[in-house]
C-alpha cells in the first residue's frame, strides 16, 4: 500500500473523532464532567493530528509529481517550480478546504491549549463547536471534493497551476486570508458557550479579545495581498474592482472591526451584550458566506478557480449556522440586556456606536451589491449587475465618515464628554482640519473625495499626536528621559490602547493612497524600437523586444528605458507569458517602478516578432503604494495590541438573573 493511502484515512478517522467530541463535549459540559470535557479536548487534539497527517500527504504527492490523483494532475505540472507545486495544494476546491481544516486545527489546538484551565465552564463547550465546524470541512472532503481521489490511469504530466496564481504574492494570498476566516471561529465558538451556559458577562469578550486581533490582522494581510496581486498580475492598472470574490474576502473585516470596537464598551461599560453576540456570528457567518461565492459556481469572478456542486452543502451549513445562534440569543435574551444605558450623545460609547453602523453600513452596502443581481433574477427573471459606480458612490461617503470618527472615538470622554474635554482634546485637531482642507483647495484639489480625505486625515493624525505628545510628556517629566525613551515607555505600558493609535495612522495612509488612485494618468501607444513618448514627468524610450524562455512559459519582453526630467534612466520590462502545459493560457506580467509618491506602470498588450512593434499601455499611478504602506503600520499597531499583558479578571457584577442562570446550568 503507498503512503499516500494513508489520506483518505486520515480524513475517515478525523471525522469520526470530530463528531465524537463534538457530543461528548457539549455532554461534559452540561454535566460538568472533568473527563468528558478532556475528552473533547483530546479529540480535537486527535482530529488536528489527522489533518496535519492528510495535508503533509497531500503536499508531498504535489511536490513529488503524483499525477494519479486527479486534484494533483488538475493543479500542477512537472515544469511548474515547487514552490508553486506547495502552493497549488490551495489552488483548487479540494486542496483549499483541506488548508481550511488544517488552519482552524491549528486555532483549535491552540485555543484549547489557552483556555481548558482558564475557562473550564466555556472550553468543552467551545471544543464542541470547533469540532463541528471541523467535521463539516470533512464531511465536504470525505464525501465531496476528495482531495485524495484517484485516477484510472496515470498521466505523463499534469496541467499545472492556473497562470494567474503562479505568481508569489497569490501563492500567500489564500493562506494569509483563511488565517483571517478561519481564525473568526474561535471566538465564534466560546460566544456560543457563553450563550450555552449563561455565563455572558465579561469573562468571555476579556478572554476572546486576542483571538479577535488575530483574524483582524491576518484578515487586512490577506486583503492587502489579494489587491497588489491583482495590482501586479492582472495588467489593469488597479487595485481593487469590487469583484464579488474580492467583496466577500472584505466583508468579514469590516463586521469584525465592528466586533473588535465594540467589545471595548462591553469591558468598560458592561454594554451591548446582545449587540456584541449578534457581531460575532455576523462576522463567523461572512467567512462562511465567503467561501460559499468562491465554491459555489454560482459567479463569474477572475478570483473563482474553482466551480463545484458544493454550493448547496456551504449554503446549508450556513443557515444551519444562522439558526443555531439566532435561537440561542433569543433563548438568553433576558440575560443579554444590561442596566447601563447611554447617558449622552456626545460620548465615548455613542462614538464607538456610531462607528459600528458606519462600519455596518459599509458592509451591507457591499453585500446589497453584490447579490443584488441573484436578488432581482429571483424576482424579476432578469440579472441585473452592479458594478464599481454603486461601491463607490455609496461607500464613498461613509468611508469619510468612518474616517472621521477614527479621530474621535479614542479620545472623547466616557459616559458623557464635558465642554472642557472637548475642548481640551478637539480644538487643535478641529483647526487643522481647517487649515488642511483650505490648503487642499488653494494647492489645486477639486475632488470632494481627495479634499476631505486630506481634512479629515489631517484631524485624525492631529488627535492621535496629540494624544501621543501629551502622554510622552508627561512621562519625560515623571521619569527624566528624552523623548524617544519616553515615547517607547509610554506605548509599551500601554500596548492596547497606542496599538490602535498607530492601526489608526496606518488607515490614513490608506485613505491617502485610495485618494491619490483618482488621479491616475494613462496612455497607449505603438512603439517601434526607438520610437520615445512622454506621460506625465517621465519621458520613455522603447528599445525593442525580446522573446525568452521561463520554466514552464514563453515570454515576449518589452524593453523600455523610463527618466524623469533631470533623473538618471531605469528599465522596465513588461511581458507577456504563454503557459502551453495544460491551461494554453497567456497572461500579462506588468512593470512596475514604485517610489513614495507615485508608480510608473507599464503594461505590454502585444508584441510583432516580425517587426518588433509593440501596442503598451503607460500608468502614472499617484500614492498607490501608500496603500500597502498603510496596511504595513495597521499590522505593526496590531501587533503591538497584541502583545499587551492579559487584562485582570473583570470585578463587574453580573445581574442576578445572569448569577442564578449561571449557577444551574
Amino acid at each position: 500500500m503507498s503512503v499516500y493511502a494513508l489520506g483518505p484515512i486520515a480524513l475517515w478517522v478525523g471525522l469520526g473523532l470530530a463528531v465524537y467530541g463534538a457530543v461528548i463535549g457539549h455532554l461534559g459540559g452540561f454535566r460538568r464532567d472533568p473527563r468528558m470535557a478532556g475528552a473533547a479536548v483530546g479529540a480535537v487534539f486527535g482530529v488536528s493530528a489527522c489533518v496535519v497527517l492528510a495535508y503533509a500527504l497531500l503536499t508531498a504527492a504535489f511536490v513529488t509529481d503524483q499525477f494519479q490523483y486527479s486534484f494533483v494532475a488538475t493543479n500542477a505540472s512537472r515544469a511548474m517550480p515547487v514552490w508553486y507545486k506547495a502552493a497549488a495544494v490551495w489552488g483548487g476546491m479540494a486542496g483549499s478546504m483541506l488548508l481550511w481544516a488544517l488552519i482552524l486545527a491549528g486555532y483549535a489546538t491552540a485555543a484549547m491549549i489557552a483556555t481548558r484551565d482558564r475557562l473550564p465552564r466555556l472550553a468543552p463547550h467551545a471544543a464542541s463547536v470547533l469540532l463541528t465546524i471541523m467535521a463539516f470541512f470533512l464531511v465536504v472532503m470525505v464525501f465531496s471534493s476528495k482531495p485524495f481521489e484517484r485516477l484510472d490511469f496515470t498521466p505523463l504530466d499534469g496541467q499545472g497551476l492556473n497562470p494567474l496564481l503562479q505568481n508569489h504574492w497569490m501563492a500567500a494570498h489564500p493562506p494569509s486570508l483563511y488565517l483571517g476566516y478561519v481564525g473568526w471561529s474561535v471566538p465564534f465558538a466560546f460566544a456560543i458557550a457563553a450563550l450555552l451556559t449563561g455565563r455572558l458577562g465579561t469573562e468571555w469578550i476579556t478572554a476572546m479579545r486576542k483571538w479577535a486581533l488575530v483574524p483582524f490582522m491576518f484578515l487586512t494581510i490577506g486583503n492587502l495581498m489579494g489587491s497588489h496581486w491583482a495590482y501586479i498580475e492582472l495588467g489593469w492598472g488597479g487595485y481593487w474592482g469590487w469583484d464579488p470574490v474580492e467583496n466577500s474576502a472584505i466583508m468579514p473585516w469590516f463586521a469584525g472591526t465592528a466586533f473588535l470596537h465594540s467589545i471595548m464598551i462591553q469591558e468598560k461599560r458592561g454594554m451591548l451584550r446582545m449587540w456584541n453576540m449578534g457581531l460575532i456570528v455576523l462576522t463567523f457567518s461572512l467567512t462562511i458566506l465567503g467561501t460559499f461565492v468562491t465554491r459555489s459556481g454560482i459567479i463569474e469572478s477572475v478570483h473563482a478557480f474553482a466551480s463545484t456542486n458544493v454550493g448547496v452543502v456551504f449554503l446549508t451549513f450556513l443557515t444551519f449556522v444562522i439558526a443555531v445562534s439566532v435561537g440561542l440569543i433569543w433563548w438568553r435574551s433576558d440575560m443579554l440586556r444590561t442596566e447601563n444605558r447611554l447617558e449622552s450623545f456626545v460620548s465615548r460609547e455613542s462614538a464607538f456606536l456610531f462607528n459600528n453602523l458606519l462600519l455596518l453600513g459599509i458592509a451591507f452596502a457591499i453585500w446589497w451589491g453584490t447579490f443584488f443581481p441573484f436578488i432581482s433574477e429571483a424576482f424579476t427573471g432578469q440579472r441585473i449587475s452592479v458594478g464599481p459606480p454603486f461601491f463607490n458612490q455609496v461607500n464613498g461617503p461613509l468611508s469619510l465618515a468612518l474616517l472621521l470618527m477614527t479621530g474621535i472615538g479614542p479620545v472623547i470622554a466616557w459616559r458623557r464628554a464635558s465642554r472642557y474635554n472637548l475642548e481640551r482634546n478637539f480644538r487643535l485637531p478641529v483647526l487643522v482640519l481647517l487649515v488642511a482642507g483650505v490648503a487642499a483647495v488653494v494647492l489645486g484639489l477639486r475632488a470632494w473625495y481627495a479634499v476631505s480625505v486630506v481634512a479629515f486625515g489631517a484631524f485624525v493624525a492631529a488627535t492621535v499626536i496629540q494624544e501621543m505628545w501629551r502622554g510622552t510628556r508627561a512621562r519625560m517629566a515623571s521619569k527624566g528621559t528624552g523623548p524617544a525613551a519616553a515615547l517607547i515607555g509610554l506605548i509599551s505600558r500601554n500596548r492596547r490602547r497606542y496599538g490602535g493609535y498607530i492601526v489608526h495612522l496606518g488607515v490614513l495612509f490608506v485613505f491617502a493612497g485610495i485618494a491619490g488612485s483618482m488621479f491616475q494618468l494613462e496612455q497607449e501607444a505603438s512603439l517601434s524600437p526607438g520610437d520615445e513618448l512622454e506621460i506625465g514627468e517621465y519621458r520613455i524610450e522603447y528599445l525593442g523586444g525580446d522573446i525568452e524562455q521561463g520554466p514552464n512559459y514563453a515570454a515576449t519582453v518589452a524593453n523600455l528605458t523610463v527618466r524623469e526630467e533631470g533623473g538618471k534612466p531605469y528599465r522596465v520590462r513588461p511581458e507577456r507569458r504563454f503557459y502551453p502545459s495544460g491551461q494554453e493560457q497567456t497572461t500579462s506580467e506588468v512593470a512596475i517602478w514604485s517610489r513614495m509618491f507615485e508608480d510608473f506602470y507599464a503594461i505590454l498588450e502585444g508584441f510583432d516578432p516580425a517587426t518588433g512593434v509593440a501596442d503598451i499601455t503607460l500608468i502614472v499611478n499617484p500614492l498607490l503604494q501608500w496603500i500597502w504602506v498603510g496596511g504595513g503600520i495597521m499590522v505593526f499597531g496590531t501587533l503591538i495590541s497584541l502583545s499587551s499583558p492579559r487584562p485582570k479578571p473583570a470585578r463587574a457584577r453580573e445581574t442576578s438573573a445572569e448569577t442564578a442562570a449561571a449557577a444551574t446550568a
